[in-house]
Parts: C-alpha cells; sequence; structure tokens
C-alpha cells in the first residue's frame, strides 16, 4: 500500500502546487532553510551511548506552544538530545526563537514522499518520533517502521472532517499506513480516545493526557500593574473598556468594528483589540478599517498606540497572552458562520477573559462543551445572539466577574497533562534502553 501511496502522492503534489505556492507566497518565509523540505538536513552523527535522539514535528505556533512544558521536561533529561522540525513559517521562526540554541537541529519537515523523507532519516537518524495533534504522514510512518523507531503521537486529536474519512469504507485500505504497529497515541480527550478506538486502533497503544494546550499558559492573575502597562502600550483608556477579537477569520473582524461602533453610539466606552489568526491579513483588515471610518493604530507600524484610536490591529505572531491582559471581554475567532471548527479557547480562558464564541467549535468541541457546562464560556447560536452576549458582558460588571472566577476555577481543575505524557515518552525511552 505504501508504493501507492508513493505513485498518487507526487500526481496529486503536482495538482496543488499552484495552490499551496500562492500560500507561500503570500505568507511570507518559507525561505528559511528550504532546502530542508527536500530532507537535506544536515548529516547529524549518530547519537552519544547513552542518550536518545528525539525527532519532535510541530507543524505550527500553535501546536509548538501547545508543547513547551513538555520540551522544557525533555530538554531536563541528560540522556535526551532533541531534533525540532515545523511545517509553517510563523512555527519555524518561534521555533529558532525559543529552542534554536538548546536541541541539535532545526528545520522544516521534510515533504511525505519518498525521496525527501528517506534522506532526512539518514541524515537525522533519530531513535523516537514524535508528531503533535493530528499529524498522519504515512511515508514518515513507513521510515519508522522500517527502521524499527518507536513513533507518537501527543496531543492526539481526529477533527470531525479527518475521522469521518477514516470511517469511511473508501479509506480503510489506508489506516495499516496511518496505524503502524510501532505507533504509541496520546489522546487529548476521553472524546478523542473513543474515537482512535472505534478505528480500531489497539487499546494497548492508547492512553489519554488531556489537552496539552492547558500546560501552554501560565497559570496566574497576571499582576495589576502589567496590565495597566499593556493597556497604556495599545492606547486604550484607564476605564474603558476592551473587547478583543482573538484568532479572528476573514468577515468575523467587519462583525466585531461594526459591534464597537453600534455599541459606541449607545454611549458604552469600548475598544477593539484585533488579534487575527493570519497576520498576514493585514491589508485586508486594514482595508476594512478604513472603510468603517473608526481610527486604528497598527502594531507593526507602531507598537505605542495613540489615545485617540478605537481599534488596535496585533498583526504580529507570538503575543496573544500579552496583548491579551488589555481585554475585559474576548471573542473567539472562526466560530461565526461560514466558518468551521472554532479557534482554540484555552489561552483567553487562562486569563480569565469572559468568553463568547459562535456556533461553531467542532475542532475543540470536549474544551467547549466542558467550559459551558462550568459558566466560563458563552456561546451564541449566531452573530445576532453573539452580538447581545457581548453587549450583556459590557453593562453587567458582575456577569463579567462571575465569568472570569469560572474561568480560573475550570483551569485549576484540568490538572498537569504534560506531565502524564512526558511520563508516558520516558517509559517509551526506558523501554528501548533495557532491550
Amino acid at each position: 500500500m505504501i508504493h501507492l501511496y508513493r505513485i498518487i502522492l507526487p500526481i496529486l503534489g503536482m495538482l496543488s502546487l499552484p495552490y499551496y505556492a500562492f500560500r507561500m507566497i503570500r505568507r511570507g518565509g518559507y525561505s528559511f532553510k528550504f532546502s530542508f523540505r527536500f530532507g537535506l538536513w544536515p548529516k547529524l552523527p549518530p547519537p552519544m551511548k547513552g542518550k536518545t535522539r528525539i525527532w519532535i514535528q510541530a507543524v505550527s505556533v500553535g501546536e509548538l506552544s501547545s508543547i513547551s512544558k513538555l520540551l522544557n521536561f525533555l530538554l531536563d533529561e541528560s540522556d535526551v538530545e532533541l531534533v525540532l522540525s515545523g511545517t509553517t513559517s510563523t512555527g519555524l521562526s518561534l521555533g529558532e526563537k525559543h529552542y534554536g540554541s538548546d536541541v541539535l537541529a532545526n528545520g522544516p519537515f521534510p515533504l511525505d514522499w519518498l525521496p525527501f523523507s528517506r534522506t532526512a532519516w539518514r541524515r537525522i537518524k533519530p531513535d523516537l518520533s514524535i508528531l503533535v495533534d493530528s499529524e498522519l504522514w504515512p511515508e514518515h510512518f513507513h521510515q519508522a517502521k522500517k527502521r524499527k523507531i518507536p513513533l507518537i503521537i501527543v496531543n492526539a486529536r481526529l477533527s470531525d472532517r479527518t475521522f469521518c474519512r477514516l470511517r469511511s469504507p473508501r479509506l480503510r485500505w489506508a489506516l495499516p499506513l496511518l496505524f503502524p504497529p510501532n505507533l504509541t497515541v496520546v489522546a487529548s480527550s476521553e472524546r478523542q480516545r473513543s474515537r482512535w478506538l472505534e478505528l480500531n486502533f489497539p487499546q494497548k497503544n492508547l492512553h489519554t493526557s488531556g489537552n496539552l494546550k492547558i500546560d501552554a499558559v501560565e497559570r496566574k492573575n497576571f499582576k495589576h500593574d502589567e496590565r495597566a502597562m499593556v493597556r497604556k502600550e495599545l492606547g486604550f483608556g484607564e476605564n474603558t473598556l476592551v473587547l478583543a477579537g482573538v484568532s479572528t477569520w476573514s468577515g468575523e473582524e467587519k462583525f466585531l468594528i461594526d459591534l464597537v461602533q453600534s455599541l459606541r453610539l449607545e454611549k458604552i466606552d469600548l475598544q477593539l483589540l484585533l488579534i487575527p489568526r493570519h497576520a498576514e491579513r493585514r491589508n485586508e483588515i486594514v482595508s476594512t478599517l478604513k472603510t468603517s471610518g473608526l481610527p486604528y493604530d497598527l502594531r507593526s507600524s507602531s507598537k505605542i498606540g495613540k489615545l485617540e484610536s478605537i481599534a488596535y490591529l496585533a498583526d504580529t505572531t507570538g503575543e496573544v497572552l500579552r496583548l491579551l491582559q488589555a481585554a475585559d471581554i474576548a471573542f473567539m475567532g472562526k466560530s461565526l458562520p461560514p466558518h468551521h471548527g472554532g479557534q482554540n479557547p484555552i489561552e483567553p480562558v487562562s486569563l480569565g477573559l469572559p468568553l463568547v464564541m459562535g456556533p461553531n467549535n467542532q475542532n475543540f468541541h470536549e474544551t467547549c462543551s466542558d467550559l459551558v457546562s462550568n459558566n466560563a464560556l458563552i456561546v451564541g447560536k449566531n452573530s445576532s445572539e453573539v452580538h447581545s452576549h457581548i453587549l450583556k458582558l459590557t453593562k453587567l460588571h458582575d456577569l463579567r466577574e462571575s465569568l472570569s472566577h469560572n474561568c480560573f476555577s475550570w483551569m485549576k481543575k484540568q490538572g498537569t497533562p504534560s506531565e502524564s505524557t512526558f511520563s508516558i515518552i520516558r517509559k517509551i525511552i526506558d523501554d528501548q534502553i533495557s532491550q
């Protein structure tokens, strides 16, 4: 079956090349160690005696951030050395910035085709391969299987779309490629674990840790003076309310801009912080802001916001938690139609921000359902309901305080998924050493 995959993949790759080339040019930053994508990593020496070399693949900023605590655990192990790879330009940049000096090598994940994957495996020479979230790469898995190298997917989740596809009779033939016998899965929730079981993944190779993104944030109330400093930096008034649009997608910025304008007409002192999911959409969002007539500041042009501005567009990456300290209320992006799936709500919740989402949260269904049941998240059935919920939050201080308290309580109950995951990885390493 791997031979069929090797034939089909380059054909599909050629057909989709214009689309992905356009995306790469638009987003920029893909020239970084570009040859690594073709497997041309440095020829690393074999691991030192007594050390286990772990190759970790984290696609983008979100995945890399989610394993920050796990990475710290592994970096503290004297018998472990790490190789880190990523896919997106922003994820690679963050990896180089935070871990470049701590890991043996860092660069783009090779394209999952025989010549490129095999070359990378020969050069990196890992003893263990770890992938994050929803990484299913048949050639990468085959190279590990051929070398008898353990594979682990941490924080594992199958989206609704992926799950439905894998359950389809038309794709049953692919399951042996995606579920090799050397694969261990550490699911992000019990619901996700049940999905792997439903696909007949071996129960003995399946574990549950909880969502690693819980550990990616600082579990503390930020100091009041730090919040005041960030608000002043962004040009927000001392007594004004700030609504943050977090990881917003196209159309949602306009919805929030219109909402802020309508509430300000009702004499509600409200300002807007926009943190789009993709910073490279800045020109599109700036055009929307200009059309609205709302005075705004652009972080990439000037980090200091003007007091007369109403909106602040944070078109940078890696600053979400710090900037969210300035907010009083948050809206979670990719949750209003026509968008589907939602974005991760954990960061605003970790700060105790009263959070409102649209009806679509399929990618984080378990987390959102749990938050709703703990009164730590409000979900609107449509844009009108979202508007009404945010209006209510701007008017009711006690409601904001109650939601904030519930957010902190929910975070406290989540435990430490990174420690559970690390213990599983450590056991696999020890089992390898003892063989």
